[in-house]
């Protein structure tokens, strides 16, 4: 009697309803090596709303950190910024930066004045504006207001590339691929963290995951050439700098240089070289132009199986 008694309470026990602290699901820190920087705890339950947050709100470039401007912890993505407010209750702990909103009016922008058929758009009244054709599937299969806020602008052309803005984040058009591929969220973060001209150290990969190896998926490079008029001969000097997708440095890239002068002769290049631990390799080469005008020097970096290519040019004038 006094066992079943026992495993009764012990039933009642087991079946009693969780608290929702008991509930709720616990997250390991998820590291990113193509950036080097983590996601954790509050941040990382925001993140994860999102169905594909990679793709919308972007990899982290940032660890979290007190910003003397926000007067609060953040953390920067890709496409987005992320808010700590620890005072609130757990579901309103963090907020993702209007971004959208507060960068709406930061670059010059040309409307495109589309039809918009009833059919294949959604209005706001909350806001005015429309989200029609791949921009309204591609917000609604990603979450909609709930990840994106509501709209604030038209589809319009910002530096040549089709945007349209909501409060929090940007989308735009690729160009490439078939629909919904050929629409993705725009780099608001990145753009943000130049913006206001935050730490680059910031960007660095984290003190916590120094053992993870740095991993490159795309070259980026950019050349500098010291000076920018020269007389008909002399010795010029050019800087490249070779980084990653998350603008960090990339050694032992090799480096390569053409030079094309005015009258349309090359320069014999001088040998190709790695870049060091800094991604920088320097180049000084002979030169000579009986013709006035523009010199333009092709850059090419190879790293593995990665290539990238910039041009710079420097003036001869007699």
């Amino acid at each position: 009697m006094f066992l079943c008694l026992l495993l009764g309470g012990l039933f009642l026990i087991f079946q009693r309803p969780q608290s929702s602290e008991q509930l709720s699901p616990t997250f390991d820190p998820r590291f990113y090596p193509e950036t080097g920087h983590s996601v954790s705890g509050e941040f990382l339950k925001k993140y994860l709303q999102a169905q594909h947050p990679e793709q919308i709100y972007g990899l982290p470039i940032t660890e979290p950190f007190y910003s003397d401007r926000a007067q609060r912890i953040v953390q920067y993505f890709e496409n987005a910024r992320f808010e700590l407010y620890p005072e609130n209750p757990p579901e309103l702990r963090v907020r993702v930066t209007p971004l959208g909103q507060m960068m709406l009016y930061q670059q010059q922008a040309t409307s495109l004045n589309i039809p918009y058929p009833l059919g294949r758009c959604r209005h706001f009244r909350e806001t005015g504006f429309s989200v029609c054709y791949e921009f309204l599937d591609f917000f609604e299969q990603n979450g909609g207001v709930r990840i994106f806020g509501y709209p604030i602008s038209d589809v319009i052309v910002q530096d040549g590339v089709i945007v349209q803005t909501f409060q929090l984040l940007q989308i735009e058009w690729t160009g490439s691929g078939n629909f919904i591929s050929a629409v993705r969220v725009s780099p608001l973060g990145r753009r943000y963290f130049s913006l206001i001209q935050e730490d680059a150290r910031l960007l660095a990969a984290s003190l916590f995951n120094n053992n993870a190896p740095q991993l490159v998926q795309s070259l980026r490079i950019r050349a500098f050439s010291q000076n920018a008029v020269v007389p008909p001969s002399g010795i010029q000097s050019i800087y490249v700098l070779c980084q990653d997708q998350s603008e960090r440095p990339v050694a032992d890239a090799l480096i390569s240089l053409n030079i094309v002068l005015p009258d349309g002769s090359e320069v014999y290049p001088p040998p190709p070289k790695p870049s060091d631990a800094n991604g920088m390799a320097s180049f000084d080469f002979p030169y000579q132009s009986p013709q006035p005008g523009l010199a333009i020097l092709k850059v090419q970096a190879q790293y593995g199986d990665l290539q990238a290519t910039s041009e710079t040019s420097f003036r001869i004038w007699k």
